[in-house]
């Protein structure tokens, strides 16, 4: 008897709720395991491994990131080569010309980041390695700066500020850098180009770019641009140095390498014939010639409306005038005799 008592006190135990006394904790179960420790792991990335990646080679693949579909990885991508082009000395182990022609087309990328890295790579390459290939760069910056979305065209105004820091001499004396970039400007300003009229069209008519942007839209962008249109022309208009001359000049240039790219370009000897827009304008006198003859009256007409709505844009408007005064101000037209002037009159063919 004693024994089933027993028993059946035990099993009643258990279906007994325990009686807390007030402020003691409950009674931790006889299985418990205890996980409030924390433990710590060292991560070695490859910096033991026999086979980590040449430096050469992760430069290559970064670089092959450039074309990767992801906005996050393009711009770690040209992160990465921006470090190794700033390291001194740089690391580039593909050379600039190659450098640039994977690069280039990135300018009209549709991720801000992304076109904001590129322009600190940029900048990170040796002015005399891109001296050569400015015709190449300033095609896509063309390209960029009249693009249909105003944040690219922005971008392509600061692509346009850094070649002229890094080669503004060799920008406005290749060939078809100095007339067709003044046109890309009037079209983004929405300035009017006026041309001669034909047989085909009235007098009176004047030819506009079929989209034009105009600037009240964009807040910073037009004066912005007109600040970017001065130091264009400033470049262009800037006078030449003059070198004294010496005995030894004769022979250097004849028996000494031309210092410039394609010294010989204006003669298009192995191009074909260029017209007025992709000519070669090397000195200063024809750049304010062509300058003078197509694109000075619609700038003035510009600069009037610019003046006229004041704040920013009046005091970029401002700034361009003083550049047109000083770069234009000693311009005296040239009587040159052009194919349609009647260059054989009054000979007997």
């Amino acid at each position: 008897m004693g024994s089933s008592a027993k028993k059946k006190k035990e099993k009643k135990k258990d279906f007994q709720k325990p009686k807390l006394k007030v402020g003691k904790a409950k009674p931790k179960a006889a299985n418990f395991t205890d996980t409030s420790f924390k433990s710590k792991a060292i991560v070695l990335q490859q910096q033991l491994a026999e086979n980590a990646p040449d430096p050469t080679e992760r430069f290559k693949h970064n670089l092959s990131l450039t074309s990767s579909r992801s906005d996050t990885q393009r711009r770690d991508a040209l992160s990465y080569l921006t470090g190794q082009l700033s390291t001194n000395p740089p690391t580039n182990p593909v050379g600039t010309s190659t450098l640039l022609q994977k690069l280039l087309p990135m300018m009209s990328d549709s991720s801000g980041p992304v076109r904001g890295q590129l322009l600190k790579l940029l900048r990170n390459l040796p002015a005399d390695e891109v001296r050569p290939h400015v015709e190449k760069i300033m095609l896509y910056i063309r390209g960029t700066m009249t693009n249909i979305s105003q944040e690219v065209k922005d971008d392509g105004l600061n692509y346009m500020e850094w070649l002229l820091d890094v080669a503004g001499e060799d920008v406005v004396s290749s060939a078809g850098c100095w007339v067709k970039p003044l046109r890309d400007f009037m079209s983004v300003l929405g300035w009017t180009v006026k041309v001669a009229p034909t047989t085909t069209t009235k007098s009176g008519w004047t030819s506009a770019p079929r989209t034009t942007f105009g600037a009240k839209k964009y807040g910073q962008s037009f004066p912005r641009q007109m600040l970017v249109l001065s130091k264009f022309l400033e470049m262009g208009f800037k006078p030449g140095m003059p070198t004294p001359w010496t005995p030894n000049d004769w022979f250097n240039n004849v028996g000494c390498v031309p210092r410039t790219p394609d010294p010989f370009g204006y003669l298009g000897l192995f191009k074909p014939p260029r017209d007025e827009d992709g000519e070669i304008y090397r000195n200063r006198e024809d750049r304010q010639d062509i300058f003078q003859r197509r694109f000075m009256a619609a700038v003035e007409d510009g600069l009037d409306m610019a003046k006229k709505e004041g704040g920013m844009a009046g005091r970029a408007a401002a700034t361009l005038d003083q550049v047109l005064r000083d770069g234009m101000g000693d311009y005296e037209q040239s009587s040159r005799l052009d194919d349609d002037e009647h260059l054989w009159a009054g000979y007997i063919m």
